[in-house]
């Protein structure tokens, strides 16, 4: 073929190829030696070795369940899911954390704590509740909330959130706006005009309120917080500490006076009658006991009340009691001559009033007593090593914040004060709070 024929032949194919390639088709290349595809795997195929096709390769990872096309991690740790939105912490991160949680974790439960320091919002919730009758319109019957909200001159609204935070104290039951009802507890203790209410105390008891507020700064100076609380001449301001809690003092009365093994009460003096529940079963034990109350006036008619309820108030007799001297230096005299009782009360007057009072008071009585009388003393004691402490402590406390002499005393403090002034000290029991010390007059 001669070099005409070749050129003509060049350039006829150069004419065809720009044909096809104005057509949208690419340009055929032909290559003398053409490179072989490398399937997309971790290690190459050795030359000699066939080299599998794409369907192959994709069937054999997933036969293997290895992910395809994904680099290898050499060096980085596997990841550690965790539920937080899915995201993903790697273990040496979760490690750290599990770290500094885990003192948290192994720490004690706060929960008596806060529970503790939010005792003040319970306290307020049972006196406001209180204060408004909300226990006593419940008494009547099961309320609804605008109902009672109503008769009560509240808020609604607000009313449903103190019902709320009874509810969850157990006061109240029901948790339907239209259906309150009380617990037995409350229906038992905080009806207003019921035998065992208890709602004049709680209310003198919160009344200590603004007196607390000083416990730190008296805990830095020493001493007693002062008040009149503890002065006896003041207990008449006082009717639901010294009366309101007769429910649940007389019924250690009554046991008190069954267990211990008194000779007949005779003529009996209930020197700080309260309520008179000491009075009352003393004239229940013996039907020939004669009972003199004597107290402050304010307080005489809720014995003489409690008297009457027990069938007993024909045998009493009501003395007011002139306590406005100074107990401390002898100068309080009850109005009656010297050993005219066969029996007599000291009780709930002491840890009040103090040791030095206390002494004094002691005496008083003995001076009262016949010769081979009774004397009781009443009161709340602090216990030997090894008794249980119940809340002692916190009474004690009590008494440095709101009184001026107050002290929760040893009953060997009340032994030595008894033998002082002629009565032997006898027999003691002791019942929750409550220590009863008996002595004879020599």
């Amino acid at each position: 073929m001669g070099t005409r024929d070749l050129c003509a032949r060049g350039v006829d194919g150069a004419r065809h190829a720009g044909t096809r390639q104005d057509r949208g088709s690419r340009a055929r290349r032909c290559h003398l030696h053409p490179a072989q595809r490398t399937p997309r795997l971790r290690h190459r195929t050795r030359p000699d070795l066939p080299v599998p096709g794409r369907r192959t390769v994709r069937a054999a990872a997933r036969a293997q369940r290895l992910p395809l096309r994904r680099p290898v991690r050499v060096h980085a740790e596997p990841p550690v899911h965790e539920p937080r939105g899915g995201r993903q912490v790697t273990a040496p991160t979760a490690a750290a954390e599990s770290r500094a949680l885990t003192p948290y974790e192994d720490a004690p439960d706060p929960g008596p704590l806060l529970a503790l320091n939010f005792g003040f919002a319970r306290a307020r919730v049972l006196g406001t509740a209180v204060d408004l009758g909300v226990f006593t319109g419940l008494g009547r019957g099961p309320r609804g909330t605008r109902g009672l909200a109503a008769e009560l001159g509240c808020d609604s609204a607000a009313l449903r959130a103190l019902l709320a935070a009874l509810e969850e104290l157990g006061l109240v039951a029901g948790g339907d706006d239209e259906s309150w009802t009380l617990t037995e507890a409350s229906r038992a203790y905080l009806v207003g005009g019921g035998r065992g209410y208890l709602g004049d105390h709680f209310t003198d008891v919160l009344e200590e309120w603004e007196q607390w507020s000083g416990l730190t700064e008296l805990v830095r100076r020493g001493g007693h917080g002062g008040g009149e609380l503890g002065l006896p001449e003041a207990r008449g301001r006082y009717p639901g500490m010294f009366c309101g809690i007769f429910p649940v003092a007389v019924r250690t009365a009554f046991r008190v006076v069954r267990e211990l093994s008194l000779p007949a009460a005779g003529r009996v003096l209930d020197f700080a009658a309260g309520s008179g529940e000491w009075g009352i079963a003393l004239a229940a034990a013996d039907p020939e006991a004669r009972v003199v109350a004597h107290d402050d006036p304010e307080l005489l008619g809720a014995a003489r009340g409690r008297a009457e309820e027990f069938g007993v108030a024909e045998r009493f007799r009501f003395v007011p009691a002139d306590f406005s001297g100074d107990v401390a230096k002898g100068a309080v005299k009850a109005p009656f001559p010297d050993g005219c009782f066969d029996t007599v009360v000291l009780a709930h007057l002491g840890r009040f009033a103090g040791p030095a009072a206390t002494e004094r008071l002691v005496g008083e009585c003995a001076r009262l007593l016949c010769p081979g009388g009774t004397l009781l003393v009443v009161d709340v004691m602090r216990q030997e090593p090894g008794r249980p402490a119940l809340h002692r402590p916190m009474i004690a406390l009590s008494l440095l914040v709101n009184t001026e002499a107050g002290a929760v005393q040893e009953e060997s403090a009340y032994r030595a004060v008894m033998q002082k002034y002629g009565v032997t000290a006898k027999e003691s029991v002791t019942h929750g709070l409550i220590t009863v010390l008996t002595g004879e007059r020599r």
